[in-house]
C-alpha cells in the first residue's frame, strides 16, 4: 500500500487534492491510504513513513522547502511534488530532489503524469536487491528471495528460494544492506518477515518449513518489527 500526505494549509485545497489522487490510483488499481495536514508543524509531529508527500510551498510559520529539507535532512528518501501557486521557487525544488512541481489550479492530466512517475519510482524501489561481491564473482539477490541469513565462522549462508548461497563476510554488512526488510532475530541471523509463518517456542517458522532461532536478546525488538510489518500487510 502506498501511504500519501498532503500538507497545504488550505484545507479546500487539501480535499479536492485528496480526490483527484484518490480517483486516479483507484482507476489504476493502487492500494493507498492518504493524510492531510494544514501546516508543516502539525506534519512534523506526525508519523515519517509516508512513500510519498504533496507539499505546499507558501504556508505559516514553516514553507514547504524548508520542510521538504528538513526531511531529507532526516533521511527520508520518498517522493516529493510541490503543489504552490509560486513559479519562481522551482530551482529551490529541484534542489530537495522533488519529482514534480505542479501549479493551482492543478491540471488533472499534469498531476496524472506526476502520480505515473512517482509509482514507478516507488515500485523500482520496492525491488530491493543485496549487492554481493567476493574475490571471483559479483551477485544481487532480489529482497524477497531471500528466506534467511545465517553466518557461521565468518561464512555467509543465504538462504533463497534457488537455494543456499556460501560466501565470507560480516551479518552485520548484510544487516545494514538489507534494512527494514530483513531482521534480527538473533545475532547470528537475519530472517525476512514475507517469508515468515508463525512464531513459536523461541523459534521463527518459515513459509518453507525451515525454522529459525529467536534469542531472548533480540525477542522483543524481532516481535515489535514482526507485528510492524504484519500491519503493513494488512492495512
Amino acid at each position: 500500500m502506498i501511504k500519501i500526505a498532503i500538507c497545504d494549509d488550505e484545507p479546500v485545497m487539501c480535499e479536492q487534492l485528496e480526490r483527484m489522487i484518490a480517483f486516479r490510483l483507484e482507476q489504476w488499481g493502487e492500494a493507498f491510504q492518504v493524510t492531510r495536514y494544514i501546516n508543516a508543524v502539525q506534519f512534523l509531529h506526525g508519523p515519517m513513513d509516508y512513500d510519498l508527500i504533496f507539499l505546499d510551498i507558501q504556508m505559516p510559520h514553516l514553507g514547504g522547502i524548508e520542510l521538504a529539507k528538513q526531511l531529507r535532512e532526516k533521511a527520508f528518501e520518498g517522493v516529493l511534488i510541490f503543489v504552490t501557486v509560486l513559479t519562481e521557487c522551482m530551482l529551490d525544488a529541484f534542489e530537495v530532489e522533488a519529482m514534480d512541481y505542479l501549479c493551482k489550479p492543478v491540471d488533472e492530466l499534469r498531476l496524472e503524469r506526476a502520480l505515473g512517475r512517482s509509482l514507478k519510482r516507488l515500485h523500482q524501489k520496492e525491488e530491493r536487491s543485496l549487492s554481493i561481491r567476493t574475490m571471483n564473482w559479483c551477485r544481487k539477490i532480489k529482497l524477497r528471495e531471500i528466506y534467511y541469513c545465517e553466518v557461521v565462522n565468518r561464512k555467509i549462508y543465504l538462504h533463497t528460494r534457488d537455494g543456499v548461497l556460501e560466501y565470507y563476510g560480516k551479518i552485520k554488512e548484510v544487516e545494514q544492506q538489507t534494512a527494514p526488510e530483513l531482521i534480527r532475530c538473533h545475532r547470528s541471523y537475519l530472517v525476512n518477515p514475507e517469508h515468515l509463518s508463525e512464531y513459536r517456542d523461541g523459534q521463527a517458522v518459515l513459509t518453507n518449513g525451515e525454522q529459525v532461532p529467536v534469542s531472548k536478546n533480540c525477542r522483543a525488538l524481532f516481535m515489535k518489527k514482526m507485528m510492524e510489518y504484519i500491519g503493513r500487510s494488512e492495512a
